[in-house]
């Protein structure tokens, strides 16, 4: 049960204002089983709904200071937030589902969203555009661990995911460096 929760607010706090995705604690939390990997996935999308939903009648209602605030994030630079404005005017609402596998945090598509879609049919596509990624991770992680290191103790297999997502996190910041 702890393992949902933690899935649930890590994916409200990503899809707002935090800047780690929730797959680092999906990938932990699969490691005690697919199962309940997957039933976090599910928290997690709801988490990110959750989120989304602030995000975008936030960013309805001052579009401005949302994108002040989110300049302010790590990792986010004014020219994500002009990507994302573009490519939502030129290929609508499906954008979103690929923005994210190419560095593009969920977040701004969230506060963008409003300028060119009901929040039904934002909320529709965030079901795919959220939940792929993050049933992968769950898949994947084990299916890593367990071939590479399938006798090692189950705190250690937490470090060395854990010691992955930080090199990850490295290169991805040093990429988005503003």
């Amino acid at each position: 049960m702890a393992a949902n929760i933690i899935a649930f607010f890590w994916g409200l706090a990503e899809a707002t204002l935090f800047f780690i995705v929730p797959d680092v604690a999906l990938s932990v939390i699969s490691l005690k089983g697919i199962d309940i990997g997957l039933v976090a996935c599910l928290y997690a999308l709801g988490g990110a709904m959750v989120g989304g939903t602030i995000m975008y009648y936030w960013g309805r209602t001052d579009i401005e200071e949302v994108t002040n605030i989110l300049k302010m994030i790590p990792a986010i630079r004014p020219k994500d937030i002009e990507k994302v404005r573009s490519d939502l005017q030129k290929s609508g609402i499906a954008t979103i589902l690929f923005g994210p596998f190419f560095g593009i945090p969920y977040k701004i598509y969230a506060a963008y969203a409003h300028l060119i879609t009901p929040i039904f049919y934002f909320l529709l596509i965030t079901i795919p555009a959220r939940i792929v990624r993050f049933v992968l991770v769950t898949f994947v992680t084990p299916y890593i661990i367990n071939n590479f290191f399938p006798d090692a103790p189950h705190k250690s297999q937490v470090q060395v995911v854990l010691n992955i997502w930080a090199v990850l996190y490295t290169i991805y910041f040093i990429v988005k460096r503003k």
